[in-house]
């Protein structure tokens, strides 16, 4: 009999998060589907956007007992973090579980508690705030703040790899039996090989934010400069004209494709036969499990996060950050095929063994089993 039938399932979003956010970053099926699998086994899921009236229009592509709780037109997002709780008080009160999306957006799962005592806090993110912002030199003390009492009050936490899962131990002094590892799941049925479509025979391809300084994409373009090379960009960008402007200087070709929706991703990856990922510091980036899954030759820089998914010369290759490194990865790549074959399949069957959408919402499905048992 399935223990948790008769629970219910709060998600907070993260801060400012909506579903047509999700929609229009493309992401809206890849963020939706666990929650399709978690609807099979609670009785209720509420998820509590930022959004408004105009995130109501989803509702009909959820199953029924997904319920979208939406921001009242009159309450600023700044006040809803606090005041939405109380506003959705009913929903707080059934819910027996209270699960974050990201650590930011954790603010008004703590205070859910207060309200819901007896809800079970989870705290799951998909990459540590603070690691992140001490790489990027912006560490804010308000995130380590918040990190440290969400650690402190949750009765589980959540993180996608074994180097947030060390880090978070030792910074927050976190019990281990606490904190477990649920990886980035990838929908394996949808992100998979389509030898029907042809291969460019001389693009690669990223997929991510290329504003971002953690990307690497400047260091990308210099790497590529010489080799008569194309780069498609898939993803948002603040940095289009700068990164037109590097390319233009290195006599580089780049196609900027913008935002796709994730479930027509896997066609377009299936275009290309290698995947790049150059960034200065990741978590567990989904965009090159989905690459993987769809068994293209990746390329990742050695930093934690890329490092547990590609084992070199076994599921793809690991450059270090600077144009020489990657540029050396890219022409062995691009001068053996058999060597890209090899790399991509099996990059394929480590992501269905260690990352499939199924494997991993059972895993997931087991903790919340036993945190309420």
């Amino acid at each position: 009999m399935n223990t948790l039938k008769k629970y219910s399932l709060g998600l907070f979003m993260s801060k400012n998060g909506s579903l047509k956010k999700w929609n229009e970053s493309g992401l809206l099926s890849r963020e939706l589907a666990p929650y399709f699998k978690l609807a099979e086994e609670f009785k209720e899921i509420y998820i509590f956007s930022y959004g408004q009236a105009e995130d109501k229009k989803y509702q009909k592509i959820l199953p029924q007992n997904i319920k979208i709780l939406t921001r009242p037109f009159f309450l600023p997002f700044r006040f809803y973090k606090y005041l939405g709780p109380i506003w959705h008080f009913k929903s707080i009160l059934k819910a027996n579980i209270l699960k974050t999306n990201q650590m930011r957006g954790a603010e008004t799962a703590l205070f859910a508690k207060t309200l819901n005592p007896k809800a079970k806090l989870v705290i799951r993110t998909g990459y540590t705030q603070s690691l992140f912002d001490s790489q990027a030199g912006q560490l804010n003390p308000y995130t380590l703040k918040l990190e440290a009492k969400a650690y402190q009050k949750c009765d589980l936490a959540l993180v996608t790899s074994q180097g947030d899962r060390e880090y978070l131990i030792k910074k927050y002094k976190i019990s281990e039996n606490k904190i477990k590892i649920i990886a980035n799941y990838i929908d394996t049925d949808i992100f998979k090989p389509l030898p029907e479509i042809s291969k460019y025979q001389d693009h690669l391809v990223f997929v991510g934010r290329v504003g971002d300084l953690q990307k690497n994409i400047l260091n990308l373009l210099e790497a590529l400069s010489g080799t008569g090379l194309t780069l498609d960009i898939i993803g948002s960008s603040k940095n289009n004209e700068k990164i037109a402007r590097k390319a233009e200087i290195e006599n580089i070709s780049v196609n900027f494709l913008g935002n796709l929706p994730n479930e027509e991703l896997s066609q377009v990856l299936n275009r290309y036969p290698i995947f790049i990922l150059p960034s200065l510091y990741e978590g567990m980036p989904k965009s090159l499990l989905e690459a993987m899954a769809c068994g293209l030759a990746v390329i990742a820089t050695d930093v934690p996060g890329s490092r547990e998914i590609v084992k070199p010369n076994q599921t793809g290759l690991l450059s270090d950050t600077s144009p020489e490194s990657l540029e050396k990865n890219i022409s062995r790549l691009f001068t053996d095929k058999d060597l890209r074959i090899k790399l991509g399949q099996a990059a394929r069957n480590f992501v269905i063994q260690n990352f499939s959408l199924s494997t991993e919402i059972q895993k997931e499905i087991s903790l919340y089993s036993k945190l309420i048992s």
